[in-house]
């Protein structure tokens, strides 16, 4: 499974070349996106408070998820129904994100791989097959692109100012 850019804007995720759905920025290395799932769902997502330190997923107006930067540098993805996830760096130089649940057990890995030439980034990812409870929700795949990018725009400066 993987997520890649085909512009500065739009996030494909797509598995085994099946199209899962799709992440649109407004604006490069801006926090409000929309989501558009293959079976026509939509979902915005929103910077909220004066700061905009928090980001808010919803349907039809309804609130669905909220993302939010924690004080120990993890992005935290919490729901409505009450499922929490937490994505923080991973690996050798920190290379890779991991994203676990409450019980601080592994969902998802994304690996990015950076085009330096082309200035477009792609993730591999990888469900954590151990936890078969965990349902395959493209909408958690696809806010944990989201939350990726956040990071790599957070720590290299990139969204320094916009909001």
């Amino acid at each position: 499974m993987n997520a890649h850019s085909k512009d500065k804007k739009t996030f494909l995720l797509s598995d085994n070349d099946q199209l899962l759905g799709e992440l649109i920025y407004e604006t490069p290395f801006y926090l409000k996106a929309e989501i558009k799932m293959s079976n026509t769902e939509t979902y915005k997502l929103a910077p909220v408070g004066f700061f905009g330190t928090s980001v808010s997923v919803t349907k039809d107006g309804n609130k669905i998820a909220s993302l939010s930067m924690s004080w120990n540098g993890k992005i935290i993805i919490t729901f409505q129904d009450e499922r929490e996830y937490a994505l923080k760096l991973s690996g050798l130089f920190q290379s890779k994100m991991i994203l676990e649940d409450k019980n601080q057990q592994n969902v998802l890995q994304f690996e990015p791989k950076f085009n330096w030439r082309d200035f477009y980034c792609k993730y591999d990812i990888i469900y954590d097959i151990t936890n078969d409870k965990e349902p395959k929700d493209k909408l958690l795949l696809l806010l944990g692109v989201y939350a990726a990018n956040y990071f790599i725009a957070t720590i290299s400066g990139a969204n320094a100012g916009l909001m």
